[in-house]
């Protein structure tokens, strides 16, 4: 397979990675990220249509854009905005698109156009491996957050995925006593028999129940399940880490009233470990277009 062609635009350091893994299989070749990153084997391009000119796949990052319009190049500010529309514009049908979070109307558009497109952040496989670093970089900032050891800790869970899940186990096993909210009876269960407390989760008094007494909140839930009446029971500065994706668990603007210490914890793969996130998605690119590894 080191005949086919993946173009790899933008992104952030988590794409380096995806380069640097790709080109054990595939020819390389890069825009829209620094030159001095770029590892040997990958051609680095400096005008976007040389670049995809040809390919096979090109490789969007995650977000594939920031504002639903334009190329995301966070490690290259200093580009002009590249936009996807005019990027599909220059891509035969022959090309295939992957990328993570891409919108409806970006992939309504590249069906118009007869491209394929993969977002892979809707691959079951990435989600479960993604799971993980994001487990670890939340730890992390609990870790950087507190003055006390995980060990001992009192913490709590909303929601039961996948990343909820990984984050359960690994705080169980640094030691810390872990209770879970969740709705459905099979996940608290689960949660159950890997050693967690449980409650479950179906108003703002069992929402207060679990909080009560607790060293730190970690929420996966994409919905403003902490109300009002929730955050005021809450002491003052509590420590809430909100891993869910927008919305997220709670209005801000009642977050900053209630005086909680919240932490919006978002693409934390990317920044917590930019370099298994990025293996993480290259193996679900190659994957997806059967690419012999």
């Amino acid at each position: 397979m080191q005949n086919k062609i993946f173009v790899v635009l933008g992104g952030d350091r988590r794409q380096i990675s995806v380069a640097a893994h790709l080109a054990a299989f595939v020819q390389v070749r890069v825009f829209g990220l620094p030159l001095q990153a770029m590892c040997d084997g990958i051609t680095y391009y400096e005008d976007w249509k040389d670049a995809v000119s040809g390919a096979d796949a090109v490789l969007l990052p995650l977000p594939a854009s920031q504002d639903g319009i334009r190329l995301s190049c966070p490690l290259m500010p200093e580009l002009p905005s590249l936009s996807l529309t005019e990027l599909l514009n220059e891509l035969s049908p022959q090309t295939s698109v992957l990328g993570g979070r891409l919108t409806p109307s970006f992939k309504a558009y590249a069906e118009t156009l007869g491209i394929p497109t993969f977002d892979y952040c809707e691959s079951e496989d990435f989600q479960r491996k993604n799971a993980i670093p994001t487990a670890e970089g939340a730890v992390e900032i609990l870790m950087r957050e507190s003055k006390r050891t995980v060990r001992g800790m009192a913490v709590a869970v909303t929601g039961y995925g996948r990343v909820a899940r990984a984050l359960s186990q690994l705080l169980l096993a640094m030691g810390a006593e872990v209770t879970v909210a969740a709705r459905k009876a099979a996940a608290l269960q689960e949660a159950a028999a890997l050693g967690c407390r449980t409650i479950l989760l179906k108003n703002s008094e069992s929402l207060q129940r679990l909080c009560y007494e607790k060293h730190a909140i970690f929420n996966t839930v994409p919905h403003w399940i902490f109300t009002k009446e929730v955050l005021r029971e809450l002491p003052e500065q509590q420590l809430f880490i909100d891993l869910a994706s927008a919305p997220g668990g709670m209005d801000p603007a009642i977050a900053a009233v209630a005086h909680v210490r919240v932490i919006y914890a978002l693409s934390l793969p990317g920044k917590y470990a930019p370099e298994t996130a990025g293996e993480i998605i290259a193996e679900t690119v190659l994957s997806a277009l059967e690419v012999e590894v």
